[in-house]
């Protein structure tokens, strides 16, 4: 290599429960990772073991995103108008593929969520569907008030009137 720490002959896959669920760290051709937060979501005993078995067999490391790509995921998320539809293990998930974009040629974020794929691409990663089709181009959104109009970049209630903010995109 060129002196660079970017791994430029590889892909790495960062997936979502969703991903675990459906054993995909078994099949997928690259290199996989989660989170603790998401791989917590796993209870059930048959994605159990197939987690494990994708532990111990080395298709599948779990790791915690550093802080800053977690900020980076939020300010990304916030701008876009999609950081109230995020839970804590998504933005983990969006974070760790933040982190991994450094040392990988192609992240993949491999989820149906909408709007953990919108982010993943803002980010500048792929995203891959399990049972869903994934969005063809990142949207940015904002919060109207259907009774006065009153626009935010964030979810929630209208200081104007009281009435919740809708969901509208912007592109």
């Amino acid at each position: 290599m060129s002196g660079s720490s970017r791994d430029v002959c590889s892909e790495a896959y960062v997936l979502d429960a969703a991903g675990l669920f459906a054993s995909l760290p078994l099949t997928l051709p690259g290199n996989s990772y989660t989170t603790p937060l998401v791989a917590a979501e796993v209870i059930d005993s048959e994605s159990k073991k197939s987690l494990e078995y994708a532990l111990v067999s080395n298709k599948l490391v779990i790791m915690d995103p550093p802080k800053e790509s977690i900020e980076k995921v939020r300010e990304v998320a916030r701008r876009i108008g999609e950081l109230g539809n995020l839970s804590e293990a998504d933005i983990s998930i969006l974070a760790l593929a933040h982190t991994l974009l450094s040392r990988y040629r192609r992240v993949i974020v491999v989820t149906d969520d909408k709007s953990v794929q919108n982010v993943a691409l803002y980010l500048g990663a792929e995203i891959y569907g399990i049972k869903r089709k994934t969005i063809r181009r990142p949207k940015l959104f904002s919060y109207v008030c259907p009774a006065c109009g009153y626009e935010s970049a964030e979810a929630g209630t209208c200081p104007v009137c009281g009435h919740k903010l809708r969901k509208r995109s912007r592109s």
